[in-house]
């Protein structure tokens, strides 16, 4: 089964991207950070991480690349409405969550250490 493969759109890591947002913006608000800034520096860390995978050569079709920065902006978005917006609590839920993005990264990427999805 091919579940951690690259999908020309959207896989299983679109899900890890989604997350990682999340916990960013969970992350930044912790710090006080301004809404703004967070959205810049969440920006500016996605973008690295994809320039992480391609130095590493996990090569993706460049639509997938896309939706990766589109889906892990919408974790951003949704954490920011709770923790900005709804003013939620940083509570145990986020580090449920941040288990959750560590268990499925260290999945996904034994499986493609095993497999060599490129």
């Amino acid at each position: 089964m091919n579940v951690w493969k690259h999908g020309k759109y959207v896989d299983t890591w679109s899900f890890v991207h989604f997350l990682s947002g999340f916990l960013l913006a969970g992350i930044f608000y912790r710090f006080s950070y301004s809404f703004l800034l967070s959205l810049a520096f969440s920006l500016l860390l996605l973008i690295a991480w994809e320039f992480f995978e391609w130095a590493i050569k996990i090569i993706e079709p460049s639509p997938n690349v896309i939706m990766d920065l589109v889906v892990g902006l919408l974790g951003f978005f949704a954490g920011s409405y709770v923790f900005y917006f709804m003013k939620q609590p940083f509570n145990p839920y986020f580090y449920i969550i941040l288990i959750i993005t560590i268990l499925l990264s260290i999945w996904g990427f034994t499986d493609f250490l095993k497999k060599g999805y490129r």
